[in-house]
């Protein structure tokens, strides 16, 4: 044989075996079974069955927002980013078909029914599980986020190496102010009024509004009745005033959750009206710090325990 041709084998053999075992030591270690990695959840999700558990879904609101050992010490946070109704609604999904009967706590906000396919999905958080898990390939093809690579494994991670490596990197090391505990993602950075003023003086000129389609109304009301034996705590957490004020409509989305929880016994609202709340508190407009996430989570728990949640 040619010797170039037989380097070039070797080479080529190289590289695949390269990219197999990349493939093999993210898929096993480092993207399903590493706690602060989002893909994670998903693993958490479809594959752990946790009897007791009390899954908080949402974006990062919920994320960022939810202090766990606050409200229940069976809570878990399910919450990441940009995770809009369409994607709650797969991991929802996946929560229903286990034999339990704990709540479910799901936070909302004005745009929680509005979905984009390239904003709302992060691939990263669900390409460990394409081909594995046919809910999840279905729902990724339904939104047309795959390519031919992302089949393959060895080929599927290309681009996202640094992702899965950056919270671990700095969770290991205690680079930032990230805080992980129980799936949520705290910042310890205590508020800064200055920072906070420059974000509100972009925010304000924002015109934000809620809205809800026809399909997905009969899509969330059809996951609540079900699960009769499951009890759906949606909840507005802690607005900035700022944010709040940009929602041209805020009262149309508190007149439709309260109308759910009219009409079916097994749902509950809960609006925490925080335009009190201190800009120390809040890690941007949006987001709570580990602070306010603390306070407000602390708050949850009685309103809950009021409610007779648990």
């Amino acid at each position: 044989m040619n010797p170039k041709i037989k380097l070039l084998i070797l080479l080529f053999v190289f590289i695949i075996s390269l990219c197999l075992s990349a493939d093999y030591i993210f898929s096993a270690f480092l993207t399903k079974t590493t706690p602060v990695a989002e893909s994670n959840k998903i693993y958490r999700l479809t594959n752990e069955q946790h009897d007791n558990e009390i899954p908080i879904f949402g974006s990062s609101r919920a994320e960022k927002g939810y202090y766990c050992d606050n409200i229940n010490p069976n809570c878990y946070n399910y919450g990441f980013p940009n995770q809009s109704f369409d994607v709650t609604a797969l991991l929802l999904n996946f929560e229903l078909k286990k034999n339990k009967t704990t709540p479910i706590i799901i936070d909302i906000h004005h745009d929680f029914f509005q979905h984009n396919a390239y904003t709302n999905i992060n691939l990263a958080t669900y390409l460990p599980f394409v081909n594995t898990n046919d809910s999840i390939t279905a729902f990724l093809e339904q939104n047309n986020r795959l390519k031919p690579y992302h089949y393959i494994p060895g080929a599927r991670y290309f681009g996202y190496y640094t992702t899965y490596l950056e919270p671990i990197v700095e969770n290991k090391m205690k680079i930032g102010n990230a805080l992980y505990v129980n799936g949520g993602v705290f910042d310890t950075k205590k508020g800064d009024s200055r920072s906070i003023q420059k974000r509100i003086d972009n925010r304000l000129d924002k015109k934000l509004s809620f809205t809800i389609t026809s399909e997905s109304d009969k899509q969330l009301k059809q996951l609540i009745t079900s699960s009769p034996d499951r009890k759906f705590i949606f909840v507005v957490s802690p607005y900035h005033w700022s944010a709040k004020s940009t929602v041209a409509n805020f009262d149309e989305m508190l007149h439709y959750f309260n109308g759910l929880a009219k009409n079916y016994p097994n749902v509950h609202f809960i609006y925490f009206n925080t335009d009190k709340y201190s800009d120390e508190l809040f890690k941007d407009t949006v987001h709570l710090n580990e602070a306010g996430a603390k306070q407000f989570s602390a708050e949850l728990q009685t309103h809950l325990q009021e409610l007779e949640i648990f």
